[in-house]
């Protein structure tokens, strides 16, 4: 059979590389790949977790704030507040987490401004050693406070 085309060119038969050859250069070309593929989904893992927490403590911040002004400023109701929030988290602890609530003055009168901090100090799911293994977040909130507590 002659093949011809427009030109008069014949096109050259495909190469045939043999079966194990192409199945051994797939493999090399997979393990050459799949540490940049693990990192970079442990990266997300770690940054998924990040913020997850970044979010919960932001929550936890704002409910406590919410918590003592309508407490008049009672640390103890805010801080439970909190500490819940926190516990419901997803991966969050309350062991973590360190709440602190500040009045402008002791007692706190109302419309003084009520600040709640939380500090969390939380270790990654799925640690990258030598680059992250811990992370920190914080989170500021501050509410008046709604009733005197004199």
């Amino acid at each position: 059979m002659n093949q011809r085309t427009f030109s008069g060119y014949r096109p050259l038969p495909p190469r045939r590389v043999p079966h194990a050859r192409r199945r051994g250069q797939a493999l090399i070309e997979f393990m050459l790949v799949l540490p940049i593929m693990l990192l970079l989904l442990l990266g997300l893992i770690g940054v998924g977790q990040i913020l997850l927490a970044n979010y919960t403590i932001n929550q936890a911040a704002r409910v406590a704030a919410h918590q003592g002004a309508l407490s008049g400023g009672m640390s103890s109701a805010a801080i439970s507040a909190a500490e819940q929030v926190i516990a419901t988290g997803v991966g969050t602890d309350t062991h973590n987490a360190q709440i602190a609530v500040q009045c402008s003055r002791n007692p706190c009168r109302r419309y003084d401004p009520i600040t709640v901090q939380v500090d969390y100090r939380g270790v990654l799911w799925v640690p990258l050693p030598g680059l992250l293994e811990q992370f920190h977040v914080q989170a500021v909130a501050t509410r008046a406070a709604e009733r005197d507590s004199q």
